[in-house]
């Protein structure tokens, strides 16, 4: 149903059907203010992201999840005697207007670094973005204006011309694993089809901590994000809640 779902939806508009994934505590936190989040949920939660992946035609990340767990960001499967195998290769899009991404960094320097892409933007330095494109394929995308004083001082990318871009590229399907700032900017942006929303038992707070959904957020209560054909599903300890987005 996925990939039917996905197909169709790149059939109509041509461009990947989005789905929004994020594992959080249930105040909404998927990390500690210092980053620290293995593992907010269990292993059957997990193991059930992994499916996700392998629905997908590509992942995608920003570059704080990168800096943060220098993520290997492939396809894991759970054996038998309960060990992981790892990591069949996936598409890997890291979105990093400034060119942040470590060239050490598993994305850039392991045997998959062929499947991965950087999107930059149009102030990154022009040698970091020569040196990650001597290990990945690297993308120059045109910026929208800032959201706010926070970012006035570099523009952020235009997900909509990527998403459009990618389409071109046949991905049908994309899994958008945040953190909270590409979050929002894909449910806000009305760039997302669904998301699959993992709830551990757990309560983290903390006004640093970081939020499954950050940004902006929406002016008014009429204005918040509406969703649909709501499914919950029990994975050991932890909740999976899938939906549509209006």
């Amino acid at each position: 149903q996925q990939l039917n779902e996905a197909f169709n939806h790149w059939i109509v508009h041509r461009t990947p059907f989005v789905t929004v994934k994020a594992a959080m505590t249930l105040d909404g936190k998927i990390a500690t203010a210092s980053g620290e989040s293995k593992w907010i949920t269990g292993e059957k939660a997990r193991a059930h992201g992994m499916k996700l992946r392998q629905g997908a035609d590509a992942i995608l990340v920003g570059i704080n999840t990168i800096l943060a767990d220098d993520s290997s960001l492939t396809v894991r499967t759970k054996m038998e005697d309960g060990r992981w195998k790892m990591g069949e290769p996936i598409r890997r899009i890291i979105l990093d207007s400034l060119a942040r991404t470590p060239l050490k960094a598993k994305v850039v320097s392991d045997k998959h670094a062929a499947l991965t892409t950087v999107v930059v933007g149009k102030h990154a330095q022009k040698n970091r973005v020569t040196a990650l494109a001597r290990r990945v394929n690297v993308i120059v995308a045109p910026a929208t204006k800032p959201l706010s004083p926070a970012t006035r001082h570099f523009s952020l990318i235009d997900l909509r011309w990527l998403m459009r871009k990618l389409g071109a590229e046949n991905v049908t399907s994309l899994l958008v694993e945040g953190g909270g700032e590409v979050n929002a900017s894909f449910l806000l942006g009305g760039l997302a089809q669904r998301v699959a929303f993992f709830y551990a038992p757990k309560i983290l707070g903390g006004r640093d901590s970081r939020k499954a959904v950050a940004g902006e957020g929406v002016k008014s209560l009429a204005n918040m994000i509406q969703i649909h054909d709501i499914e919950w599903k029990r994975l050991g300890s932890d909740l999976l809640l899938t939906a549509w987005v209006a």
